[in-house]
């Protein structure tokens, strides 16, 4: 039996129709170009920011730390972040539209670009920069999301920022990152399996990187994009079944180049999302989704929200979060999207 699924933007721009199938009992059909975006809140309660930490616990999203850049963009749009606000409250959320506060201040001090993962039935917190500590390679711990103890204050690994964090194969994986003092970007692997003592990967085969994104799906572990200090910009995806060999998957794809995204495993497929769309990095922002990482397919319909880097991504309730980050006209955002999917009309 045949029906008609009516697929129209959030915008009402236009219209199309296309047959399918199972339209009986009117069950939602999955067609993953037909994503859209819809704004839940415009200006949530939270400060604008970016380059905070968002994670899922206790059936909730929460949100952390980070920065806002607002009064901080001068010329060129050079920004003093080291003079920026940044900030080290907590809160969360049951259906990302309604935010509580559940702390004004933790322990550790405000600071940006650290990782946080929930392993071994507690959350962990990793590294980032603090403008009263500075770079740091420190370690935390909590029960509650709302508590924190520092476990360890100097990892084996350097001290950074923009480094990515990961639970893969029952290990806690950190990935790349920065170090500006240093003049320095990573391209180093470690991993994990308590929490407090590493061990580091060696051979590690792409470039030095941070503002890059990863995620597991189907049994890998992916990289893609990120960007160096001498302003190089990629577009290569790599996987790893072990975290020690890494394979290119490819340096060709069909999207730009880009930095400050997410990547998300999500319905069966591994999604790509965003991009700064700036006057300096032009282009599109844009969302692609993949079956392997190495054919990619866009959206019929491009986000709604800005273009932007370092906001906020994640699964929650079964669709694709964004939130917050530093928009295509150097503004800091609080707004909060979500994805969503277009039902049968019989």
């Amino acid at each position: 039996m045949f029906g008609v699924l009516y697929i129209t933007d959030p915008a009402g721009l236009r219209k199309q129709s296309a047959k399918v199938t199972d339209t009986k009992n009117e069950v939602p059909v999955f067609r993953p170009e037909n994503l859209y975006w819809r704004n839940t809140t415009q200006s949530a309660p939270w400060t604008t920011r970016d380059s905070g930490e968002v994670f899922l616990f206790q059936n909730k999203m929460w949100l952390m730390g980070g920065l806002n850049g607002n009064a901080k963009v001068g010329k060129n749009h050079f920004v003093e972040y080291w003079t920026a606000p940044h900030f080290n409250d907590i809160w969360n959320t049951e259906d990302g539209i309604n935010w509580t506060q559940v702390a004004t201040s933790s322990a550790w001090e405000p600071r940006r670009s650290m990782s946080v993962v929930f392993f071994n039935d507690k959350l962990w917190m990793f590294g980032g920069w603090s403008p009263i500590t500075g770079y740091t390679n420190d370690i935390w711990t909590s029960d509650d999301g709302i508590h924190w103890t520092q476990i360890v204050k100097n990892a084996n690994w350097p001290a950074r920022e923009g480094q990515l964090a990961e639970v893969f194969q029952n290990k806690i994986w950190l990935i790349g990152g920065v170090n500006y003092d240093e003049r320095q970007t990573k391209n180093d692997v470690w991993y994990s399996e308590n929490g407090m003592n590493w061990v580091q990967m060696k051979n590690i085969p792409w470039k030095p990187r941070w503002d890059h994104a990863i995620s597991v799906f189907n049994g890998k572990l992916f990289l893609a994009g990120g960007m160096n200090l001498a302003e190089e910009t990629f577009n290569d995806v790599w996987a790893t079944e072990d975290g020690v060999n890494w394979t290119l998957v490819t340096d060709n794809p069909a999207w730009q180049a880009r930095q400050g995204h997410a990547l998300e495993s999500y319905k069966g497929k591994l999604w790509l999302i965003g991009r700064l769309n700036d006057e300096e990095s032009g282009g599109v922002n844009d969302v692609w989704y993949s079956d392997d990482g190495f054919v990619w397919n866009k959206t019929i319909n491009n986000p709604t929200w800005t273009g932007r880097e370092d906001f906020f991504s994640t699964i929650f309730r079964d669709k694709i979060w964004v939130f917050g980050g530093m928009d295509a006209n150097w503004q800091w955002k609080n707004d909060v999207w979500t994805s969503d999917f277009l039902t049968i009309t019989p």
